[in-house]
């Protein structure tokens, strides 16, 4: 008696996993046939998310492909600019290092003065292209964000502001006398 419950509970849970693989669902007639009326979201955060993982990679997503390459020639710039400055630096902090000591074996081609001048302006030049960097990075993730909430905003010809200079009609007529024509500006918007 027990083998023959165990039997039917695996038998049970045998059918259990195999019905779900031989079941088909019914659809209503024309349901594969594609709508044409469907337009995938073209999602901003999804830009932004994409954007701030890889620079240019939002970019991408919202098919500005022109925009890649001046995005990685700016971070480019700023990186060589930032190491160059990196060096420059190290070289008049160990300058200055070496002229405020009191080792005699070390000795600095420029006075304290003009090698504490030249540091903090090398380090302050290494500093803003750094900033720099963080800026680009932001700006194309923001770049990739608004692109993204204007992938499907079309501007049509039908869009217009004309304007036009015209002559007013004069209703002011004193006695006869008349006053001269007063000019205008017609303005004509089309959406």
């Amino acid at each position: 008696m027990a083998l023959k419950r165990i039997s039917l509970l695996i038998g049970a849970l045998l059918l259990m996993a195999v019905a779900p693989l031989t079941a088909h669902a019914q659809y209503a007639d024309g349901y594969d046939i594609p709508d044409s009326t469907y337009h995938a979201m073209h999602k901003p955060n999804k830009a932004t998310f994409m954007s701030s993982l890889v620079p240019g990679l939002g970019q991408y997503y919202n098919q500005q492909y022109w925009k890649i390459p001046i995005i990685y020639g700016g971070f480019t710039g700023l990186i060589y600019y930032a190491s160059y400055n990196n060096y420059v630096y190290k070289k008049y902090r160990r300058e200055y290092k070496w002229a405020t000591d009191d080792d005699d074996r070390t000795v600095s081609k420029y006075p304290a003065a003009n090698t504490e001048r030249l540091k903090d302006t090398w380090r302050r030049y290494r500093d803003i292209c750094f900033i720099g960097i963080g800026a680009l990075y932001l700006l194309q993730v923001i770049d990739a964000n608004v692109d993204a909430h204007f992938f499907d905003f079309t501007i049509d010809k039908d869009l217009s502001i004309k304007a036009d200079p015209m002559l007013m009609p004069d209703f002011t007529e004193v006695a006869g006398s008349r006053t001269s024509t007063p000019l205008g500006v017609n303005i004509t918007v089309t959406f």
